[in-house]
């Protein structure tokens, strides 16, 4: 063993790092593959991966997923991570996340790395500790959806800028190519990220100006441009149909909320900032503002009811917070004599103010998810309170005061993923109720356990007779179950599309499957008219249906289903190629140019 390794093993704090990345991990991967969050864009991208997986990976796509409400198409990267996840792990739903986890354990280390540029060691790892048992982050590592990397690749992509651009920087231009990767991974993952990142590092790089060998920036641009070549594939291919999506969801997104004045959208905006970053610093989401009354486009008053009362006093700490939080950044940019102290400050300061404003056109419909762009900033936003109060106090003080303020935050987070994980153990066999939270919007505790145990249940019943199976579901889980279902080579429609069309088959496993404290009761008259109802079945949260046709209105045997074909490119929608598609077609033109010659 080296003396290095000796001397990292002998140092206290180098082991107190360690044991809180450790947390991190655990809280991160605990329970993971059973208690997965497995939802609608879960099974959608699971399908594709499905696909490249059984069928090579030619059957992968060259754009990602579409952006939230249009028919712009991301980068394909996210699919790529799923698919090498699935190749090491398992073409399971959780073998397919756990390339998230990783990413999401991987952000501590980088997290803390980039803490270090301004903060002293005591108070970085006060401000790790925080970040590693925080609910929100905890949570969003825990499943596959594409915005989730984020808490990774935007502090990376910002910590690799800074080492860029610092004159004491031995090898600036690699951390320049970095940069340029780090950025091209994010920028894919989400339409935000998209948009925000890069004009975060222009207008830094416009104002840092930094010396860097030309050789540097040709090869961080061409592998940029590398990382992008399925798109460009795709938009040559399409005459630029994504790009022209594009510019559809800019307008769709800046013009969604019209009815709202521009003041209206600026204090939403910000209003809406102050509470995300609060919640991603303490977990609690009972904190709320006064809603504003608009009058045509222009406001004419707050309203606040009692609801909105009790939750006031945490809503003005966190407008309190953020405002402290921005303020001081601005502070130290403009006082900091410290160079790189100076640049990160500048960077967090561009990095809170390009997001403030590009959320203003989108204010009324920010989602939890967007703040993944801004993960570091609240924890730096109180690193920078806590200096600001401990400016003036010993050094003993100060380090008391890092404890008690990180040690608060900490406890509340554990608090609440204590919480959310006894909900999560009790899902699968007890049903119970639980308010619509503000991080994953979620309305009722569903896992992944339970989805199979469903699945079973169904497979079990398709063993005993081989007849097709019709589901319907909330739409939050029809599409996983009917996953699940269709994974096992069962063949299924939806129950609902057996109703609309009219035909009662004889041969028929008939389901619906609802959340238990829901109101389920109306579907079950309107099914009850040409179905009986033969079992009522709990699974925790969720309750299954069993039904039977009724005699009378049985008009047809059995439902003859298609063998599955490969996927189709729908009419109205963009066309998304799949790299097998471009071979074939490359491999078609030239042989005609041959037969030509």
């Amino acid at each position: 063993m080296s003396k290095k390794i000796l001397a990292l093993i002998k140092n206290r704090y180098f082991l107190a790092v360690l044991a809180v990345i450790i947390l991190g991990t655990f809280l991160r991967s605990y329970h993971f593959a059973g208690w997965l969050h497995f939802e609608l864009d879960q099974a959608r991208d699971a399908k594709v991966i499905d696909l490249a997986i059984n069928e090579g990976i030619g059957n992968l796509p060259l754009l990602g997923p579409k952006a939230a409400g249009t028919f712009l198409r991301l980068g394909p990267i996210f699919y790529y991570f799923n698919y090498l996840s699935a190749l090491v792990f398992g073409d399971t739903p959780a073998g397919i996340a756990v390339i998230t986890l990783l990413f999401g354990i991987l952000a501590l280390p980088v997290f803390y790395l980039f803490l270090r540029r301004y903060f002293d060691k005591n108070l970085s790892l006060g401000l790790l500790l925080i970040f590693s048992v925080s609910l929100f982050f905890v949570l969003y590592s825990r499943f596959s959806w594409n915005p989730n990397s984020l808490a990774l690749f935007a502090v990376l992509t910002l910590y690799c800028l800074l080492r860029a651009v610092d004159r004491e920087e031995k090898r600036k231009g690699m951390w320049l190519v970095s940069f340029f990767v780090s950025l091209t991974i994010a920028s894919q993952l989400h339409f935000l990220a998209l948009m925000a990142l890069p004009t975060i590092a222009f207008l830094f790089l416009i104002i840092k100006r930094p010396r860097i060998k030309a050789k540097f920036w040709i090869i961080s641009v061409l592998l940029a441009l590398f990382l992008y070549t399925p798109v460009f594939i795709n938009e040559w291919k399409t005459g630029g149909e994504n790009v022209k999506q594009f510019f559809k969801a800019t307008e769709k997104k800046s013009t969604t909320d019209n009815p709202h004045s521009i003041l209206g959208k600026i204090v939403r905006s910000y209003s809406e900032n102050s509470l995300g970053y609060f919640i991603a610093l303490s977990g609690q989401d009972e904190a709320s503002f006064p809603k504003l009354i608009q009058t045509g486009t222009s406001l004419s008053g707050i309203k606040c009811d009692k609801s909105c009362e009790e939750k006031l006093p945490w809503g003005i700490a966190s407008f309190l917070f953020f405002t402290a939080g921005l303020a001081l950044s601005i502070r130290k940019f403009i006082k900091e004599k410290d160079e790189k102290k100076k640049d990160f400050a500048l960077l967090i300061s561009l990095w809170c103010i390009v997001t403030i404003v590009l959320f203003v056109p989108i204010a009324f419909s920010i989602a939890p998810r967007f703040f993944l762009l801004v993960s570091a900033l609240p924890f730096i936003f109180l690193g920078f309170i806590i200096e600001f109060i401990g400016e003036k106090s010993s050094k003993k003080t100060f380090l008391i005061l890092t404890i008690i303020i990180c040690g608060l935050l900490a406890i509340a987070n554990l608090a609440k993923i204590k919480e959310r994980f006894e909900q999560m153990s009790k899902a699968a066999s007890e049903s119970f109720k639980t308010p619509t939270d503000r991080i994953l919007k979620e309305r009722h505790r569903v896992t992944l356990e339970q989805q199979y145990d469903i699945a079973d249940y169904i497979k079990s019943e398709f063993a005993s007779n081989n007849y097709p199976v019709y589901l319907t579901s909330d739409p939050f889980y029809e599409r996983a179950l009917t996953y699940h279902i269709e994974k096992a080579k069962i063949p299924i429609d939806t129950f609902n599309n057996a109703l609309k069309s009219k035909k009662v088959y004889t041969k028929g496993n008939y389901f619906l499957v609802y959340p238990t404290e829901s109101n389920f009761e109306a579907d079950l008259v309107k099914y009850g008219q040409f179905y009986n109802l033969a079992e009522r079945k709990s699974f925790g949260t969720l309750t299954l249906f069993k039904f039977s046709p009724k005699k009378e209105f049985v008009n047809a045997d059995i439902q003859i289903f298609e063998l599955s074909k490969e996927p189709q490119h729908a009419a109205g929608v963009p066309t998304r190629y799949r790299w097998e598609e471009i071979f074939q077609e490359s491999a078609a033109d030239e042989s005609t140019t041959n037969e030509g010659l």
